[in-house]
C-alpha cells in the first residue's frame, strides 16, 4: 500500500506535522535571533555598543580572511612533485580524491543516461565520500600551514594555550549548550534508527512497522531529520536548494562589491550572528541532501522498496530521478563546502567563561559527523554489518579526538561532550551486535533446524 494512502487513514498526516515543525522551527530561530539582537542594541549604552561593533567588525574580518585562506588552500593544488614539498602526502591524497570525484561524476552521468541504477547508486556514494575526504585533507593541510598563510602566529599560540575550568550562565552560553544537546541527539539518531530496524528485522514480521513509524516521527521532531513522504520531500528539497543558492548569491555579490568598490564596502559585522544558526542547521541541511541522494539513488535498484521508508520517501512517479539526483549532488557540494568552511573559520580568543571552540576541533568533528551520516544513509542495507562497523570506527575517532585535543576552551564542556560521544558509541556497539545477530538469523534455515 502506498505511504500516502496509509497516512490518509489516520487523523493527521505525520509528514505534514514534521514539515510544519521544520519550517516553524526555522522561523522561530530566525525571529528569536533578530529580536534578541534588536533588544540588546536598544538596552546597551551607545558607547559600549559602538565598541562592540568595532570588535565584532574586527572579528568578522578575521573570519573572512580565514575563509578566504581556506578556499585558496583548497583550490590551489600543485602539479609538480617539487612544488608539493614538504606536504607530499596531503597533495597526493588530494589528487587521488579529485580523480575519484572526476571518475565517479563521469560514471554517474553515463549511468543516468543509459539507466544503470545500481551503478548510479555506487557512483553517488563514491562522489560524496570522495568530496568529504578531499575537503578534510585540504583542511588538515590548512591547519598545518595556517601560521604561514595568515601571518598571525601570536594569535593562534594564545588560542592553543587558553583554557577555562568553568563557564558563566549567560544567554550566549545557554544557546551554545542547546546546540550541543541538539547535535548530540542528531548524531544519536543514526544508530538509533538502525537499532530499531534491526529489532524489527529480528522479529521477522511486519508488526513492528507502526512502532518504527512512531519512533521515526519522534526522532524527526527532536532532530529535524524529517521522515517525509514524496510530496513533502519535494517541498523541503526545493526549499533547501533555494536557500543554498541564495547563500551563494549573497556571498558572491558582497565579495564582488567589496572588491570593486573597496572605498565603500558593505558592512559585514552581522555575519557573526549567523554562526549559531549555521551550527544549528548544519547537520539538518546537509543530512537532508544526503538523504535525498540516498533515496533517489535507490530508485530502480534491488533496494527500491527502501525508497519508500527510512529518512525520506521519494518513490513518487512524478519525481525525475536524474534531475533530482544531479541537483542534490550539486546542492550538497556547494552547501557542504560553504557551510563547513564558514563554521570552521571563526577563530577568536574567547572571553573568560564563554563557551567557544577551536576551529580545528570544529572542523574535525563536523566532518566526522558528515562521514557518519554518509555511512548510515548511503551504504546499502545489504551491507548493514559493514555500516555498523564503520560507524564504530568513526565515533571512536571522535571520542579519541575530543579527549586528546580538548577542542572547547571550557574543560567541563569537553568532559560532557566526551560522555555524549561515549553514549553514541555504546548505542552503535549495540547496533553492531544486533546487526550480526540479524544477519545470522536471516542466513539460518529455520525449517532444517526444526526438522
Amino acid at each position: 500500500m502506498d505511504s500516502s494512502s496509509q497516512d490518509s487513514n489516520g487523523s493527521a498526516d505525520p509528514n505534514l506535522v514534521l514539515t510544519l515543525v521544520y519550517f516553524l522551527t526555522i522561523a522561530a530561530v530566525l525571529i528569536g535571533t533578530a529580536i534578541y539582537f534588536v533588544v540588546m542594541a536598544r538596552i546597551t549604552d551607545p558607547e559600549v555598543r559602538l565598541m562592540e561593533l568595532i570588535t565584532t567588525q574586527r572579528e568578522v574580518q578575521h573570519l573572512i580572511d580565514n575563509l578566504s585562506s581556506q578556499f585558496k588552500n583548497f583550490f590551489r593544488l600543485p602539479l609538480r612533485w617539487r612544488a608539493m614539498k614538504p606536504y607530499y602526502t596531503h597533495h597526493m591524497l588530494s589528487w587521488l580524491f579529485i580523480l575519484a570525484l572526476f571518475a565517479s561524476t563521469v560514471v554517474l552521468v553515463v549511468a543516468l543516461v543509459i539507466d544503470l541504477a545500481q551503478v548510479a547508486r555506487i557512483s553517488t556514494l563514491t562522489f560524496v565520500a570522495s568530496l568529504n575526504a578531499l575537503f578534510m585533507t585540504r583542511q588538515h593541510l590548512y591547519y598545518i600551514r595556517r601560521t604561514y598563510l595568515t601571518y598571525d602566529a601570536e594569535h593562534y599560540l594564545v588560542l592553543d594555550t587558553t583554557t577555562y575550568e568553568y563557564f558563566k550562565w549567560s544567554v550566549f552560553n545557554i544557546v551554545q549548550i542547546c546546540i550541543l544537546v541538539i547535535e548530540f541527539l542528531q548524531l544519536l539518531s543514526f544508530p538509533v534508527r538502525d537499532m530499531i530496524d534491526s529489532i524489527n528485522l529480528a522479529k521477522n514480521s511486519d508488526g513492528g512497522s507502526g512502532d518504527t513509524n512512531t519512533a521515526s516521527f519522534i526522532i524527526g521532531i527532536i532532530t529535524m531529520f524529517a521522515n517525509l513522504s514524496s510530496k513533502f520531500y519535494v517541498i523541503q528539497f526545493w526549499f533547501l536548494v533555494a536557500v543554498i543558492a541564495l547563500i551563494t548569491l549573497v556571498m558572491c555579490v558582497i565579495h564582488v562589491h567589496n572588491k570593486w568598490r573597496s572605498h565603500k564596502p558593505i558592512a559585514i559585522y552581522w555575519v557573526k550572528y549567523l554562526l549559531p544558526l549555521a551550527n544549528l542547521f548544519y547537520l539538518p541541511m546537509l543530512v537532508m541532501l544526503i538523504g535525498s541522494a540516498s533515496c533517489v539513488s535507490k530508485l530502480g535498484t534491488d533496494d527500491y522498496n527502501d525508497a519508500s521508508s527510512g529518512l525520506l520517501r521519494c518513490n513518487d512517479p512524478s519525481i525525475n530521478k536524474s534531475l533530482y539526483l544531479v541537483l542534490t549532488l550539486v546542492a550538497y557540494t556547494v552547501g557542504y563546502l560553504i557551510l563547513t568552511a564558514f563554521v570552521t573559520s571563526f577563530d577568536r580568543i574567547p572571553i573568560k567563561g564563554e563557551i567557544h571552540y577551536r576551529s580545528q576541533g570544529v572542523a574535525f568533528l563536523k566532518n566526522m559527523s558528515m562521514l557518519l551520516s554518509i555511512d548510515f544513509l548511503l551504504v546499502a542495507d545489504s551491507y548493514r554489518h559493514i555500516r555498523s562497523i564503520l560507524s564504530l570506527i568513526i565515533i571512536l575517532a571522535m571520542v579519541c579526538f575530543n579527549i586528546s585535543t580538548q577542542p572547547c576552551f571550557v574543560v567541563k564542556i569537553n568532559y560532557w561532550r566526551t560522555l555524549g560521544f561515549c553514549c553514541i558509541l555504546w548505542v552503535a556497539l549495540i547496533v553492531t551486535m544486533l546487526t550480526n545477530e540479524t544477519s545470522t538469523f536471516e542466513s539460518t534455515n529455520v525449517g532444517d533446524i526444526s526438522a
